[in-house]
């Protein structure tokens, strides 16, 4: 199973782009984020929809009433308002310096173990400082099913 053939090739962000933009290439590309990078393109940075939702609606204090918040939380849901606020933040309030990359070369395990490593769902592939695309565990698990079913017909799985 080879990392480079299960590549999402994704926009990458640049500094004054928005949320909306971030959000419109992530949905695109159905990743769950992006890199970032400085006006050399070199990756620097990434942008986690996961991260950006803790900031702007789930915050740590709510975390420890979750369970017992109901299902009629209106008081707490998000007004177009704020999504229109939200949406033209700037990305660049919501970098992340930690980038979990691996070279496309790389194997599936190694990805898998830098994921849990830094408690994420994708893995950037960057050789030589270019990114080359991302990688989400259900992409790998994608692909461990196509395996499987190419075993069960009798046919070699390419790796």
């Amino acid at each position: 199973m080879k990392l480079h053939r299960m590549a999402t090739m994704t926009g990458v962000m640049h500094h004054g782009m928005t949320l909306r933009d971030f959000f419109e290439e992530a949905v695109r590309c159905n990743v769950p984020g992006l890199p970032f990078a400085d006006a050399q393109n070199r990756i620097t940075g990434r942008i986690s929809i996961r991260e950006i939702y803790k900031c702007i609606a789930v915050p740590d204090s709510f975390l420890t009433v979750a369970d017992a918040m109901g299902d009629l939380t209106n008081n707490l849901d998000l007004p177009e308002m704020k999504v229109r606020e939200t949406m033209a933040s700037l990305v660049d309030e919501y970098v992340l310096e930690n980038i979990p990359s691996v070279s496309p070369r790389s194997s599936a395990v190694k990805a898998l173990s830098i994921m849990e490593l830094h408690n994420t769902s994708y893995i950037f592939l960057i050789e030589d400082g270019k990114y080359e695309g991302v990688v989400t565990r259900m992409v790998i698990a994608r692909r461990m099913l196509e395996c499987f079913r190419e075993m069960e017909q009798g046919k070699s799985a390419p790796s």
